[in-house]
């Protein structure tokens, strides 16, 4: 389901106008013309069928109208979240703890979790990370650089993603973890991904106990982790997983394993066996 992300609520009319760089994607890139249907996303994540009632082009603005059950007055009504197949998010909250790999990684890698549905992002300076990808990194998240951000609502719009990614600044691995560990309890997970097998798990295995409501992945950059940061990871309750597949590029593990432990948690009540 592909949606609009919007910076604002429509207005008491149920109008909403739209200016500068998300009008001429609508125009230019979606192609949308008066009377175009388009789920649009509101800044409380409300989702809100729209018409597109006119183009303006020279002024590069378009508007859009309140269609269907409406949002009202601030208050969402029942049905009003009905109107579209993904309205809800679902699955514990994840976060992807990414070991900072070079700049067009870094962009596909936070492509790809956005629409993966990941929360949280947290790009972590290693020890086999490279200084210039780190600076890159910092710059992104520090100095109000917005590429990743229009990274993430290009994603979101696309993939009609609910959940609203967040991507924290750039952090060394005990800050990283404190982070993670602001609030502890029985129903986070955390896992790290590791080319080794030594010290490993399954990860059927990782994610067989208690109900998950928080899951984080640690995945290492173009150079992996270290196996003292593994240690580390360890001690501070981190679970090393071991993918029986080939060795896979980071910004592939990224995605691939994401998506590994988001299925696992997801349909855990269909594949764990009963004793």
């Amino acid at each position: 389901m592909r949606q609009f992300i919007a910076d604002s609520f429509p207005d008491s009319d149920g109008l909403l106008k739209v200016e500068g760089k998300k009008a001429r994607h609508l125009v230019q890139v979606l192609r949308s013309s008066p009377g175009d249907m388009i789920y649009v996303r509101l800044p409380d994540g409300f989702v809100q069928e729209m018409t597109v009632a006119s183009v303006d082009s020279g002024r590069k603005s378009l508007l859009l109208q309140v269609a269907g059950p409406d949002y009202a007055e601030g208050i969402q009504s029942p049905r009003a979240n009905m109107a579209t197949p993904r309205a809800q998010t679902f699955g514990p909250e994840l976060w992807l703890f990414q070991f900072v790999a070079k700049p067009p990684k870094m962009d596909l890698i936070i492509r790809q979790a956005a629409e993966c549905g990941v929360r949280h992002i947290v790009p972590v300076e290693g020890t086999f990370c490279q200084s210039g990808p780190v600076d890159s990194a910092r710059k992104r998240t520090e100095n109000g650089d917005k590429r990743w951000e229009r990274i993430i609502t290009e994603a979101r719009e696309q993939s009609g993603s609910p959940v609203a990614t967040e991507v924290h600044p750039c952090m060394n691995l005990p800050h990283a973890l404190d982070l993670w560990n602001t609030m502890p309890g029985d129903t986070s997970l955390a896992l790290v991904l590791y080319e080794q097998t030594k010290g490993t798990v399954a990860l059927h295995t990782a994610t067989e106990n208690s109900k998950v409501e928080r899951a984080a992945l640690f995945v290492g950059a173009e150079g992996g982790i270290s196996p003292e940061e593994i240690s580390y990871m360890q001690g501070r309750g981190v679970k090393p997983v071991h993918l029986p597949t080939n060795i896979l590029r980071c910004e592939t593990a990224a995605v691939y394993g994401m998506a590994a432990m988001q299925t696992a948690l997801a349909e855990k009540e269909l594949w764990q066996l009963k004793g």
